[in-house]
Parts: C-alpha cells; structure tokens; sequence
C-alpha cells in the first residue's frame, strides 16, 4: 500500500486569517493559548515570535503584534473539510486532529491518503502530487508531504526536509529498500513518542532510528515499553497499522470567520468567491449537484441573517454562482458588522445523465441563455417575483393553464406533465384574464374601430355533460390598426368577445 501523509503545521492560524486579503499579510499576528504563542506569520516570525513563547515575550519582541485566540471547534470543522477533500481523490481517508501544546511544542492535525487506487486515474504519482499542492495554495492551505508504505512511515517522512525535497523531484513510488534507507536515516526526533521516551533514547546514544533498529526488540521492549516496540513494527511495515477511516457528510458546509469584522457587502464577494469555488471543486469529483446555495452572514452577538441563491438548472459554473451571489448581496444593507460567512448546501443530488446535455453539438445556447436570464431576475428581485405557467387538462383556453413555481418545465417532472401537449393552433401570447364583450351589429364587429374576420371559426365546446355548457366559435380578426386578436361567439348568447391579443 501506499500512504501520503499531509501535516498541516500552519492550521492554527490558516484557520483565522485564510479569509483575509492578501494586503492584511503584512500585519504580524500570532495565535495565542494559554498564554502561550502557538503559530505566528512570517512577518511575526521575522521579529522572532516563535511557537512556545510566552505572549508577554512576544509583545515585547513585537510592539504591534496583533493577538488571536486559537478556536480548537474552527480548526476541526476546517479538518474535516479538509477530509471531504482528500475523499474526493481516495476513498481511504483518515484525519487526525491537532493536539494541545506542551513544552514550547504540539502535534500537527494531518491526513492521512491511500494512493494505490488512485495513481493511475491522476496520472501517476507526480502528476497528482503536483494537483494537491496546487489546490492547498488555492485553498491557502500550508502543507508538508510525506510517502510511506504504513501510515505511521508517512508521517514520520512528512516532518524530514529531505525527503520533502525528494517527493517534489521524483516520478515514481520508492522501492522498499528505499523506504527503509529513508527511515534509517531519519532522527529519532521524528519518531510518534512521548518526551520521556525520546530523553531515554537521548541518554542511551540512540539519535538515529537506524541505531534503533540495530537493537533487538526484546531488547528495546524491557527498556521503552511494549507500545513503543509495536510502534516500531507499524513503522517498518512488519505489522499493520490500521487508521480510522472517513465518510463524508451528505451536505456541503464551509466557514470563513474574518478576523477584522467586515462592514459592507462589497468586501464579502473575496471570502463568498473562495468558498463557491470550493464547492464547485467538491460537486464535480463527487458527481454532485445542487440548485441552491444557502449563505450564513454571522453578526455574532447580534444575531445573523440567510441569504439564498437558487438556479434553476444544476451549474456547476463558479464565475456564474458569483455572479449570482454578488446581486444577492448587491440588495443588502448591512446594519451590523459581519464576523464570519458560512456557506451551506444541503440539498445534494447525483448528477445523473439526464440533466446534462447528450448531444455534444445540439442547439442548447438559446435555452442556456434563458436560464441565465431566470437566475439573474431571481437574484435581483425575490424568488417570489418570478413565475411560470404549466398546462392544465381542459378544452377551454382560460383554464388550460395554471401558474408554476418554476419559469421554465422542470425536466424532472412528473410523468403526468409530460404527456399534456399544447393545441396545434395558433393561439394568441396574451390571453386576457376574463374574456371582454365586444359591439357588434350583426357580423361587424367593433373595438377601437370597426374588426375585420380574418380565418376561422375554430369551434370549442366544453362541458356538454354540466349546466355550464362552453360552445364557441373563435376567430382571428384584424383592427383598424393591424392589430390581430382572438375573438369568439358564444353560441348559447349569440355574443361575441375579446379572449386574446395576438404579439
């Protein structure tokens, strides 16, 4: 098998700042628990804020360092993100969440990848390697990698400069004899142990895991513990060394807290870009998709508001999402400042054949545009403002049709819908709400101005079996003007009426 391990070394603080522009990088911040320095940014780093120092020290190595509280509950949402990530190139995935720090030091959260599967769907292992460090720079997520045959090997790998350096070069997996020149070589600082069994190891001359493995185990297991022996078998691969797998949630949530409270609507388009691209990202690796995006603006304390952005066919477009994001929030007046942004679609579904175009060369530019033109007059006005029609099954033309929730037919509809078919005959775009009586004077008919017969009649006779009988006959007419409309004699009155208007 073949593991790569992700350290995430930087999480801390990616966790609180990813979402800021990159003008606010030049600020020095650090993040702060237990009055202690946990991670701090390059500018930060520069005056010598360090991880383990007090922050009385820090402030006093930098005057105008900004101080964030680390919020362990961000860090493992963001973890977990993280997973549904990875999950979308393997299957196999194990997250191991950060631990608290201790003696100016603490474990890195990580992720653990099984790439045997996967390796020839991506091209290889280069190709793929190059793919994930792309997407964690989009993400701006610091990472260091590490390859091994066991998971514990990856990971103890992923904290050698080395062998980072290798992994950048090569194309191919190392060889097993290679994987064990790599471990021998390695410190034994680097070993998954406590302190006190890395002083112990100190004090015996032991500073290299190949000195290590020249010990017997019987050995090594009077003298460090029988864990620590099983440890070493997982590591070279004698034993296995299971991790807890991974299933991704059924709905999609990201979080962008802002370390600086936004306050107008223009400033959130940079975060709410970051996160539709990432959920495009998922959508499309997971054969996923959804037509509604459900957006969180956090005021803290001060409550928060929703904001929802529908399509009306699935899109998987991140340029046309924003577009729709940016005129929803086009349409907000924020009277609080906005402390975090949360983005969640719980509404997945399988992106079956049926709802993306089969005919790579079929005429479906005009009926794109149509839908474009629908999700934008949403977004600007209300979902309520919009409208369809649907037919319904009646002879008389005002009640044939009913009003749908949806401008366009759903192309999932029920069978029922399917199999109504409009009439054959010419039927006028505008059709009045209520029929409009006309004067006539024999067969002159007049309505602003005398009306000419132009083709019919077209009989219509509806409900023959109830008291209300509908018998009519429709005709086409011209006005004075050029106008054409739908006309009708109703045969029980002998009267005649307006019913439509021709475009």
């Amino acid at each position: 098998m073949l593991w790569l391990c992700i350290q995430f070394p930087r999480l801390p603080l990616e966790t609180l700042t990813r979402a800021q522009h990159n003008r606010t990088e030049t600020l020095p911040q650090a993040v702060v628990e237990k009055q202690l320095v946990v991670d701090a940014n390059g500018p930060a780093r520069q005056r010598g804020v360090e991880t383990g120092l007090t922050v009385a020290t820090a402030c006093a190595l930098c005057s105008d360092l900004s101080l964030l509280t680390r919020d362990t509950e961000r860090e493992a949402q963001l973890l977990r993100e993280l997973a549904q990530w990875g999950y979308s190139f393997t299957p196999v995935v194990s997250p191991q969440a950060a631990g608290a720090i201790a003696d100016g030091d603490m474990q890195h959260a990580s992720l653990q990848l099984e790439l045997s599967g996967c390796l020839k769907a991506r091209g290889g292992l280069q190709p793929l390697l190059q793919q994930l460090r792309r997407e964690l720079r989009q993400m701006r997520i610091s990472a260091r990698m590490g390859l091994g045959h066991s998971p514990s090997a990856a990971r103890m790998l992923s904290q050698l400069p080395e062998h980072s350096q290798w992994l950048r070069d090569t194309r191919t997996p190392p060889s097993p004899q290679q994987w064990r020149q790599w471990i021998s070589f390695s410190p034994c600082k680097l070993l998954d142990c406590d302190n006190r069994t890395l002083a112990k190891l100190y004090a015996c001359g032991i500073k290299r895991v190949s000195q290590l493995l020249a010990i017997p185990l019987s050995e090594v297991g009077s003298r460090f513990g029988r864990n620590f022996v099983q440890y070493l078998a997982r590591l070279n691969g004698s034993r296995q060394d299971p991790v807890p797998g991974y299933q991704p949630p059924v709905e999609f949530h990201r979080e962008l807290p802002f370390p600086s409270p936004l306050e107008n609507s223009e400033q959130l388009l940079f975060p709410a870009g970051r996160l539709v691209r990432e959920l495009c990202q998922q959508l499309q690796r997971r054969q996923l998709y959804t037509q509604k995006l459900r957006w969180k603006l956090d005021f803290g304390r001060q409550g928060c508001k929703v904001v929802s952005v529908e399509t009306s066919r699935p899109l998987l477009d991140p340029q046309r999402l924003i577009a729709l994001t940016r005129l929803q929030l086009e349409r907000l007046s924020l009277e609080q400042p906005v402390q975090s942004l949360h983005l969640t679609c719980d509404q997945l579904q399988p992106l079956e054949q049926t709802l993306v175009d089969e005919d790579l060369f079929a005429d479906s530019g005009k009926l794109q545009r149509s839908h474009q033109l629908l999700d934008k007059l949403r977004a600007r006005l209300g979902h309520q403002a919009l409208s369809g029609v649907s037919l319904r099954e009646s002879h008389l033309p005002e009640q044939a049709w009913q009003t749908a929730d949806t401008p366009l037919a759903d192309r999932k509809g029920g069978r029922k819908d399917r199999q109504l078919q409009p009439a054959g005959a010419c039927r006028p775009n505008w059709l009045l709400a209520r029929p409009t009586r006309l004067r006539h004077r024999g067969q002159r008919l007049f309505h602003q101005g005398e009306m000419q017969l132009l083709q019919g009649p077209e009989r219509i006779d509806g409900y023959w079996w109830q008291r209300c009988r509908h018998a009519r006959d429709y005709y086409i007419a011209s006005g004075r003007d050029g106008s054409l409309y739908w006309v009708f004699q109703d045969l029980s009155s002998e009267e005649w009426y307006l019913h439509g208007i021709y475009a």
